[in-house]
């Protein structure tokens, strides 16, 4: 084995999976539950037949939307509105944005915490601490994994970045993954999301930090994620919904594990300066950061063979078009499909340096397969305007 022998992973949330678990979530509630608070996305039909148990069980709901991406000034509104709520528990019924989103909000509710600058004030022991007020996730994208990760992601817009609270606390309790709450997705939702958890599992699959638990993960599940994307954006096949949603869970447990890697480096910093969702700005990446990987990894190296590996999934769920480029197929698919590139979200040709710079510098790109330069994240982002 080449990978190291000494290695520890985190897994402490319990996990629920199946079509129609959404119906347990009464049970799953502690026995004394009577209040809770629902966190929920923008639209609320996505979460209503959530709601709907919670209602025919009798338990009081108050509800918070999240309508886009959570800032510091959104915390700190959310905190405001929430500082004399009381519950018994928090549910989170939603995509990416709401589980950061009410991960923040339970751990501040459970630590008496007022606003979102309270939390620079914690110890790392505090923030590992176990909250007292019990969390249960239910995701609506089959996307970022996030119900099984300690971190949650918040755009801070007067420094146009994003930072990542982390913490063992920030564990939800119980992740109830049902594949039915996934499918009524608009289209683009659906691209965006899948193609997030696609390359969450090919950069922990190829991260400088995998080790066996994380590769036996990633090998598992990187062969299923672009065809099951693919049946649900061309033929809405319902039936493929179990198997992204897998993989985006699976990608949110390995992730944990491994770190990631340049594509979702540069997305930390596009999507904390520019209007742009954080999945699709990760698909646009995907091809542009494996490419310049596959450039630079020893031939015969361990790592080489992880990115070609990458490369041959790519190729089978989307035969090349292009006797040259084994990505052409998958390229021209993103671009019928409607994927934005950079250029899209007002990213200019005098921005790239700059943003190439800050990106090697991410925290993700540090696990990055290999040790990309400054001028390699600049061919990344050229390629991707």
């Amino acid at each position: 084995m080449t990978t190291p022998l000494e290695f520890s992973y985190d897994s402490p949330t319990r996990v629920q999976f199946g079509s129609g678990s959404h119906r347990t979530i009464v049970a799953a509630l502690p026995e004394c539950a009577r209040r809770v608070l629902l966190v929920r996305g923008a639209k609320a039909a996505t979460s209503a037949p959530v709601l709907a148990c919670l209602t025919d069980a009798g338990i009081e709901t108050t509800e918070h939307a999240c309508v886009g991406e959570p800032t510091v000034p959104s915390i700190d509104a959310a905190l405001a509105i929430l500082s004399e709520t009381t519950v018994d528990a928090v549910i989170v019924c939603g995509g990416g944005a709401a589980i950061d989103t009410g991960k923040t909000i339970r751990f501040a509710l459970a630590h008496g915490l007022r606003t979102y600058d309270d939390f620079s004030k914690l110890t790392p022991d505090t923030m590992a601490r176990p909250c007292t007020v019990p969390c249960i996730v239910m995701p609506t994208t089959a996307g970022t994994g996030a119900e099984v990760t300690s971190n949650a992601v918040i755009g801070v817009p007067d420094k146009q970045a994003k930072i990542s609270l982390r913490g063992r606390g920030l564990y939800p309790d119980l992740a109830i993954i049902d594949p039915d709450l996934m499918k009524s997705a608009p289209a683009s939702i659906a691209l965006y999301s899948g193609l997030d958890a696609v390359t969450q599992i090919f950069e922990s699959h190829t991260s400088n930090a995998a080790t066996p638990f994380s590769l036996a993960l990633t090998s598992s599940v990187k062969e299923m994620g672009l065809p099951a994307l693919r049946r649900i954006i061309e033929e809405d096949d319902q039936t493929a919904w179990p198997d992204l949603a897998w993989v985006a869970h699976v990608s949110g447990l390995a992730l944990a594990n491994s770190g990631l890697g340049a594509a979702h480096g540069l997305a930390s910093v596009i999507g904390g300066q520019y209007d742009a969702p954080h999945g699709a700005i990760c698909g646009r990446l995907l091809i542009p950061v494996l490419r310049q990987n596959l450039l630079r990894a020893q031939d015969g190296t361990v790592v080489h063979k992880r990115i070609t590996s990458c490369v041959s999934d790519i190729r089978h769920a989307f035969p090349a078009t292009s006797d040259n480029d084994p990505f052409s197929g998958f390229a021209t698919w993103l671009d019928a499909n409607g994927l934005p590139h950079l250029s899209d979200w007002a990213v200019r040709p005098n921005d790239l340096t700059d943003l190439a710079h800050k990106g090697m510098n991410a925290s993700s790109s540090q696990k990055n397969a290999v040790n990309l330069k400054h001028k390699d994240y600049v061919r990344i982002l050229e390629t991707s305007l």
